[in-house]
């Protein structure tokens, strides 16, 4: 509890940005800030990450990785996404399943357009690119990445920008997710001349659905973002365009400029831990009413949910599910981004499951 009492004294109503993206580029390998990326890396450096996660596949696939023509030191390219693009484990599109066919094993992320981005090496068929994003690293298809020279890409990072607020929204043809940074180049009163990932240029309105800038934080405006996304449907590793656990929290804080890591083992690496282990309901329930709402992260082995406050004297939490147990035992199928109140819905046993819980200073 002295946690807890730390940060009832300490804790301010304004999200400490810059102190949180500092812990997560320093303590997640997997992040990298595109600006500090080396011009030249080690050989070996970039074969160990591509071998830091592996599962079964066929012997072409891992022969497409391409693994022995990577050089002893490594000239890094640099350039950016010209359009929404899924980045893989592995160099080919091909599902790779478990037990459940609805998760592709080798589905890392969803890249956003203009996501940044360091080139390190080509798959053999020409067709993939291995990349280090702000976030994750990772193969993505050559096609969709455009090159630039390393100036370029800085001076695009600097730009000013809008920041999307809607699930999804086309620009010019382009489409953008939430979270989604859209530099500009020019402002006319609420008009502006925004940057497109091929260099060409749009006029949007703000109101078309956007805000110029990270958005104030404010638990209020969580709750409504939060609230928007009710019943969009649960995607793993965002291939279809929408979230799993980790994605929905990573973009809805991104509003707020907060650069969090994308798996929810790494999210649960990042902000004040509280606790790692909870003894009761009754136990969860008194911790939780001591804890800010909209900025405190609930962690289960990989899963992840925003707690939302206290509704009638019911503990809520909001997250991208594909299924729960209930205190019956009973096992429910969801496959959506759902709000749960834990009494009403039977989730008092969830307890059991927390890992960890955290708050964002």
């Amino acid at each position: 509890m002295g946690v807890l009492l730390l940060l009832l004294i300490s804790i301010s109503y304004a999200l400490q940005v810059s102190d949180v993206n500092y812990q997560a580029y320093s303590k997640i390998p997997y992040m990298a800030r595109i600006e500090d990326f080396p011009d030249v890396i080690s050989g070996d450096t970039v074969k160990r990450w591509m071998l830091e996660d592996t599962i079964p596949v066929e012997e072409e696939v891992v022969k497409n990785a391409n693994l022995d023509a990577i050089a002893e030191k490594v000239k890094v390219s640099f350039g950016w996404t010209k359009k929404r693009t899924n980045m893989r484990m592995y160099p080919t599109d091909k599902p790779i399943y478990g037990k459940n066919k609805d998760i592709d094993l080798s589905q890392y992320t969803l890249l956003e357009p203009l996501t940044f981005l360091a080139v390190l090496h080509t798959s053999k068929d020409g067709m993939w690119v291995y990349v280090q994003s702000p976030f994750m690293r990772g193969w993505v298809k050559k096609e969709d990445v455009l090159i630039r020279n390393k100036e370029e890409v800085l001076r695009v990072k600097a730009l000013p920008f809008l920041v999307v607020l809607k699930p999804r929204l086309y620009i010019g043809g382009v489409e953008f997710g939430l979270g989604s940074r859209v530099p500009y180049v020019e402002k006319q009163g609420k008009r502006y001349r925004v940057l497109l990932p091929d260099g060409s240029y749009r006029w949007v309105e703000l109101s078309d659905g956007f805000a110029e800038g990270y958005l104030p934080y404010s638990e209020e405006r969580v709750k409504g973002i939060l609230s928007s996304l009710l019943g969009e449907p649960y995607d793993w590793g965002g291939k279809n365009g929408s979230w799993d656990c980790s994605a929905l929290v990573k973009d809805v804080f991104s509003l707020f400029g907060l650069e969090l890591p994308r798996n929810s083992s790494q999210q649960m690496q990042i902000g004040i831990r509280v606790t790692e282990k909870v003894s009761s309901y009754h136990d969860l329930k008194n911790i939780l009413t001591k804890l800010p709402p909209f900025r405190t992260l609930i962690f289960f082995k990989g899963h992840v949910m925003i707690y939302g406050g206290i509704e009638e004297g019911d503990p809520v939490v909001y997250h991208a599910l594909y299924g729960i147990v209930r205190d019956d035992g009973s096992y429910t199928p969801v496959k959506r981004v759902e709000k749960n109140r834990l009494e009403r819905d039977m989730l008092t046993n969830i307890y059991r499951r927390i890992v960890s819980i955290n708050v964002l200073p």
